[in-house]
């Protein structure tokens, strides 16, 4: 009798973990179901949305005016295929490059937006190259849709190479200031030799280059008495930085000279109409940050560090980056305020001591303000008050250094 208790018991044990294995396993192929719907779902978004971001670009290429509003659908479908493709069972690895792209294109059609200008001829030819890309990846998408449908898993219908060969010539916006031509390496090591000067110029030759969003050569340029590290963009070929390799020279100049000096040097190699803002010395170099000037108002997005050694007044150094990344002629609208207007959102604690207007970089956009320059007790402070709606968009403070000045 007690075996029977045994063997009832038991086959009741067998029984039970056959249908929770059977409920594991309708869970686990409803889980399944679940993925596979939405990775489908996530690719047919994803294919929809690059399909409006190539039909944009391609009108770009033809349309004469009129950039606003394709820029707009660019920017709104690149953040939506973005979002999308983000939200794939996929490595991090895998998916970087392309949403890292689409992040670009998003910010970059944005930024333009923001300065209120039609894209350039020079323009165009790095934007044919991305609209390959772009076609590429969105024939692999469309290819990968299908093979889901037909049962596939998304390893198979998705190979790990299409999404690491994503495009990467999101030149519409960034760096719009340069040339659309390539140039080589010697080019670019007489472009070097004529930027630091050839009456200074003992000896040039090739150093190793840099890749990324903006590749360049890389030249060292050998003066009489300090090597200079240059980088010069293999796309339109300006000088992006260059650095002494040591520095310590005797104070003789003053900062005013060191000033001069670099707003002479700028305006020799094509830099548009600069001022500088604020300056640092140390070992024996003369720092300076200056900005672009545009009918009057200071466009900082466009700025440019200039190093000065303080014996001979020499510039032995550049970080031209942002500069070439933003600048171009802006369509600077009358402010809806009066300077008078947005006064009236500052503190009645300050004391105003001069006002300008300024285009600022707020995110990813360009916002015309007020900069006024106040202050209260015994420090100094700008207040950036947006020329439009009044409203306060950053509040900096001036920090005078025993070697300059800074603003943070």
């Amino acid at each position: 009798m007690k075996k029977w208790i045994v063997y009832i018991a038991l086959a009741v044990l067998v029984l039970s973990l056959l249908l929770s294995l059977m409920v594991q396993y309708r869970r686990a192929a409803a889980a399944e179901h679940t993925i596979h719907e939405t990775t489908l779902a996530a690719l047919s978004e994803a294919s929809e949305e690059l399909q409006v971001l190539t039909s944009s670009m391609e009108k770009l290429l033809i349309a004469s005016s009129g950039h606003s509003a394709l820029l707009t659908d660019m920017a709104l479908s690149a953040e939506n295929a973005r979002h999308a493709l983000a939200s794939l069972p996929l490595s991090q690895e895998e998916a970087a490059p392309v949403l890292q792209y689409l992040a670009d294109v998003s910010a970059r059609t944005t930024a333009h937006l923001a300065q209120g200008t039609d894209v350039s001829a020079d323009g165009l030819p790095a934007l044919e190259e991305a609209l390959s890309g772009l076609r590429l990846l969105h024939a692999e998408l469309d290819l990968a849709r299908a093979s889901l449908l037909t049962g596939a898993s998304l390893a198979e219908a998705l190979p790990s190479t299409a999404l690491t060969n994503a495009p990467t010539a999101a030149e519409l916006v960034s760096y719009k200031a340069l040339p659309s031509q390539e140039i080589g390496s010697g080019a670019a090591m007489q472009i070097a030799k004529e930027f630091v000067g050839e009456d200074r110029v003992v000896q040039v030759y090739p150093a190793p280059n840099t890749s990324g969003a903006l590749p360049a050569f890389g030249v060292t340029v050998q003066t009489a008495d300090v090597q200079l590290n240059v980088e010069v963009t293999q796309r339109g070929g300006k000088v992006l930085l260059m650095v002494p390799e040591t520095a310590s020279f005797p104070t003789l100049r003053t900062v005013d000279d060191c000033r001069q000096a670099a707003l002479d040097f700028l305006t020799s190699r094509g830099f548009a109409s600069m001022e500088a803002v604020y300056h640092q010395v140390y070992d024996g170099l003369c720092v300076l940050t200056l900005a672009h000037v545009q009918n009057g108002v200071l466009i900082w997005p466009d700025r440019v560090m200039v190093q000065v050694r303080m014996d001979t007044a020499e510039v032995v150094g550049i970080e031209a980056r942002n500069y070439w990344k933003n600048h171009a002629p802006r369509k600077l609208s009358a402010p809806a305020l009066s300077a008078e207007e947005a006064r009236s959102a500052l503190s009645a604690s300050v004391s105003e001591q001069s006002v300008r207007l300024c285009l600022l970089p707020v995110g990813q956009q360009e916002v015309l303000c007020y900069q006024f320059t106040v202050t209260w007790t015994d420090d100094t402070y700008l207040v950036y008050i947006d020329a439009n709606t009044g409203r306060q968009v950053l509040l900096e403070k001036v920090m005078t250094l025993d070697n300059g000045s800074l603003a943070a």
